[in-house]
């Protein structure tokens, strides 16, 4: 039935499906549609099972009785896949993203053919005997929309796996035996955190993503503005301050010669005098080591100067702040909100910096929405 829902339709399902139960006076109000053309979309849908009556209560909008009408969100599970240099995270979600099932596997074989199988695999693991998902989102840090098409299939670039013009749709799902969408990383993680997470309710806000690689998107007007694999390495080498540390590439004082893994491994290193991982880094700096906590406080406030640029730029007021390298904004915060009051004309709380957790399941989650969009909206 899902197939021949008419755009309507499918606008009612979204609103559930983010906002969570409604009466249908609120849904037409929202919606700008009249009662009865409200009752006549809902009716075969409550009818199939697509969307089911709550309890009776009291409508907020009139007073009258009513059964808040709402989505099967069980009926219905995805599969979300984000792909790593060395691993794939996967989880089986609800209609709402709601996490079912996780679980994440090293990469043993970087052919496509073999990471489609492992990405099989992992799905017949979660699953669970529960059947089969409706729909799978894979999720890669790469230029999974490359202008390039064979067939009217785009090729992926994912230059960590060693794959260049790679067909990844049709082959995982072939695999996977259910359709499939396949996103870069940090758009799919902009659409979930749009659809599920702070982003839920703002018609405009940014992601920025700090780690390995530092990522940017923008959502204006409810709609991700859409950016080539060109853009996502521009911003990361943004000049903060010409003076500052030199980058892999070559550019002095850029977003990612402060901001990156890499970058914050290799000064503190500098200072210690022997190598060091992130993760050993943040627990120095927490301690209170001069050396890690200076660095901290260094890439802090060169974040809270990026999220300034941002702000400015784009004029939204909400950042949302992501990625395994977040706890760097958690530690020196009060260097981040400094730096980035210096940079809004000394204006305070004029952006809401919103720090998300340090969890690869978000964004194999960000991978399960894609797919849920597009099964809810039937586009791809």
């Amino acid at each position: 039935m899902w197939d021949a829902l008419p755009d309507a339709a499918r606008s009612i399902v979204k609103e559930l499906i983010i906002h969570g139960p409604q009466s249908r006076t609120a849904l037409a109000k929202t919606l700008h549609l009249s009662t009865g053309s409200l009752t006549r979309l809902t009716k075969p849908m409550v009818d199939a099972g697509l969307l089911v009556e709550g309890d009776v209560v009291h409508d907020p909008v009139n007073g009258r009785p009513t059964r808040p009408l709402d989505v099967a969100a069980g009926e219905h599970r995805f599969l979300g896949l984000k792909l790593t240099a060395d691993r794939v995270h996967a989880v089986v979600t609800d209609l709402r993203a709601g996490i079912i099932a996780a679980r994440d596997v090293p990469i043993g074989d970087h052919s496509p053919d073999a990471v489609c199988r492992q990405a099989r695999d992992l799905l017949g693991e979660l699953s669970g005997g529960a059947g089969a998902p409706v729909g799978a989102g894979v999720t890669i840090g790469g230029n999974a929309r490359a202008s390039a098409q064979v067939g009217g299939e785009r090729l992926v670039d994912a230059p960590f796996l060693g794959w260049r013009q790679v067909e990844l749709k049709p082959l995982m799902e072939r695999a996977l035996g259910v359709p499939c969408v396949v996103e870069n990383d940090v758009a799919a993680l902009a659409h979930q955190h749009h659809w599920f997470g702070p982003g839920r309710g703002l018609r405009d806000f940014a992601l920025v993503t700090i780690g390995a690689g530092i990522g940017y998107a923008l959502i204006v007007h409810d709609h991700l503005v859409a950016a080539t694999e060109a853009d996502h390495g521009m911003f990361a080498h943004l000049v903060l301050h010409p003076g500052g540390p030199m980058c892999p590439e070559g550019h002095r004082g850029c977003a990612a010669s402060y901001l990156s893994s890499w970058a914050v491994e290799t000064c503190a290193g500098q200072g210690l005098r022997r190598p060091v991982t992130y993760e050993e880094v943040m627990r120095l700096a927490a301690a209170g080591d001069r050396v890690c906590l200076g660095v901290v406080r260094e890439a802090a406030n060169a974040l809270g100067r990026l999220i300034a640029h941002v702000a400015t730029i784009s004029t939204v007021k909400t950042v949302v702040l992501a990625g395994e390298g977040v706890e760097l904004a958690r530690l020196a915060k009060d260097d981040l909100d400094r730096a980035l009051t210096a940079n809004r004309r000394d204006v305070p709380g004029s952006v809401d910096v919103v720090i998300e957790a340090d969890d690869f399941r978000e964004w194999a989650r960000g991978g399960a929405v894609v797919a849920i969009q597009s099964f809810v909206t039937g586009s791809d």
